[in-house]
């Protein structure tokens, strides 16, 4: 019965996350992933309840400013919404393996694709720890070349920002 439930709701999931209007660009090489893979301005995209929230009789809400606002990240820190804000952080990527998203939070890999749209078997993570602000943990999921997923407070959020764009005229002599 549970897992009837987990799946009923990981459905719910799919389609709310599905909504974005872009792919989120190219699959990325983890292993490949540094910390200004991260950098640039992100905005939401699309959020969902975490997979993994079981919360009795209410679900969680998302932060209306982080919906709202551009998370720029840099490789010294972020500015957005004040959840995600820090002027100063120590950052470092680390490679998990699709199982062990979110802390490992997620532990199932067709979870992770059908809930979460991701497509890889390792996921490049950031780890950013805010200096600024007691050791505020951020960890930003890149599971595409332009789209990440962070979790916080039981809500995934989905960030994807506007890819380069190639440049246009004829090519200098």
């Amino acid at each position: 019965m549970m897992r009837s439930v987990v799946l009923a709701g990981l459905a719910l999931c799919a389609a709310a996350c599905s909504g974005s209007k872009t792919t989120g660009g190219a699959a990325v090489d983890a292993d490949d992933a540094t910390v200004a893979s991260f950098t640039g301005d992100w905005k939401v995209s699309g959020h969902i309840v975490g997979p993994w929230f079981a919360g009795p009789g209410f679900s969680p809400e998302p932060d209306a400013e982080i919906l709202e606002k551009t998370l720029a990240l840099t490789e010294t820190g972020s500015a957005g919404a004040a959840a995600l804000s820090c002027e100063a952080a120590a950052a470092t990527v680390e490679v998990v393996p699709v199982t062990a998203l979110f802390e490992g939070k997620i532990t199932d890999a067709g979870l992770a694709r059908s809930a979460l749209g991701v497509g890889e078997d390792e996921i490049a993570v950031l780890r950013q720890t805010c200096t600024a602000n007691g050791a505020a943990l951020r960890l930003y999921h890149l599971v595409a070349q332009d789209r990440l997923l962070l979790g916080l407070n039981d809500i995934v959020y989905q960030f994807d920002r506007e890819a380069a764009k190639p440049a246009t005229g004829a090519p200098a002599p």
